[in-house]
């Protein structure tokens, strides 16, 4: 009840944070020396709350703060949102899982999860047109040990991710040529 909530309050200025980049820069930067911070904690949010696409987190982490700090903190805030996706699924098992994710993807995944494992997972994660964080909803409810989910979400999207923040700090300092391409080639 207090996750949807929070979800209900933050749901339109979250969207309407993410999609324009011009109110985001002025919102998360107006922060000060706390900007880090409230990005970090936004990206969490972003992961917990998966119909906010991870690729606008990431390439607003290049945008804000240049490829190494926005990959870096883009990362910190996936690594915590994902922890919190696979402690809750784990907590509240399957029933709470079903409420979040279709029963068809659902089905799909607990197939590849019997059949391949940690493995597919890992290339789940890296690959860029899986939606990662209800896959963290399901990899939730797999036997795979709390510390290994999070080394396979972490190392399966950082690749990803510093394409993201690259493409982002391209688009901050208008090299719109080299973003485009970079883009493409993900």
């Amino acid at each position: 009840i207090v996750v949807l909530t929070i979800t209900a309050l933050l749901w339109s200025p979250l969207t309407i944070l993410f999609s324009n980049s011009k109110a985001a820069k002025e919102f998360i930067l107006g922060f000060g020396s706390l900007a880090p911070i409230v990005f970090i904690f936004l990206i969490a949010l972003q992961v917990i709350i998966s119909p906010i696409p991870g690729q606008i987190a990431g390439l607003m982490g290049g945008f804000l703060f240049g490829t190494l700090l926005g990959t870096v903190y883009s990362m910190i805030g996936l690594i915590i949102g994902s922890y919190i996706i696979f402690f809750v699924s784990r907590k509240f098992g399957r029933p709470f899982v079903e409420k979040v994710v279709s029963k068809k993807n659902l089905g799909w995944f607990d197939k590849i999860s019997e059949e391949k494992g940690a493995f597919t997972l890992f290339i789940i994660y890296l690959l860029p047109l899986f939606p990662d964080d209800i896959i963290s909803y399901l990899a939730g409810l797999t036997k795979i040990r709390m510390r290994n989910l999070m080394l396979i979400s972490t190392f399966g999207r950082l690749p990803g991710f510093i394409v993201l923040g690259l493409v982002g700090s391209g688009l901050a300092s208008e090299n719109s040529t080299f973003s485009i391409t970079l883009m493409a080639i993900m």
